[in-house]
Order: structure tokens, then C-alpha cells, then sequence
């Protein structure tokens, strides 16, 4: 019965503030480091893998791990499903707010 009310339709996965940081922050960028993405959200190796794994789960980023000579590089993109859920969250969450007003 209350399954159409829109606070019941928010996306679980990117409303964790940890993953909407993350989200938000990969959706301006092509990809960016996993390293840069630790520093500038302030998290650590094991809390940013653990959001990213989620996320994965979700289809909503895509980990790409390669070498930069013999240095090991790993790579968080957005993918086209997540910037989808991206954008149904952040207008479900304006159509909430709205209401509010």
C-alpha cells in the first residue's frame, strides 16, 4: 500500500551518505583514481572498497585495476546505470523536498 509513497522508492544503495558521496563525486568525472577518491572524501582503503563493492554490486560503478609501469593503478568510473540511478534519486529527493515547502 505505501510502496508508491516516494520516500519508499528511494534508492538504498546511493542513499547511504558515504555512496552518495562517492556517486556525486563520480558524476562529473570520466574516472578517477582510487587513491584521489580515498583523499578527497577522507575515507580509508577498507571503508572506500567496502561503499565501491556496493556500488559494483549495483552496477552502478565499474573498478578497473591495470599497471602504470610496475605501479598498480585501480580506476572508478560511473557507469550508464548509475548515472541513471543518479539523476531518479537526486529528482525523487527534489520531488520530497518540494512537497516539503
Amino acid at each position: 500500500m505505501g510502496q508508491d509513497k516516494p520516500h519508499n522508492l528511494i534508492d538504498d544503495v546511493i542513499h547511504q551518505r558515504t555512496r552518495l558521496a562517492i556517486m556525486a563525486t563520480l558524476a562529473g568525472l570520466e574516472s578517477i583514481d582510487f587513491n584521489d577518491l580515498k583523499a578527497q572524501l577522507g575515507l580509508t582503503d577498507g571503508n572506500l572498497s567496502t561503499h565501491l563493492a556496493a556500488l559494483e554490486r549495483a552496477e552502478y560503478v565499474v573498478i578497473t585495476k591495470s599497471f602504470k609501469g610496475k605501479k598498480p593503478r585501480t580506476a572508478v568510473a560511473q557507469t550508464a546505470r548509475g548515472r541513471k540511478a543518479l539523476t531518479n534519486y537526486v529528482n525523487l529527493l527534489q520531488g520530497i523536498l518540494d512537497q516539503a515547502k
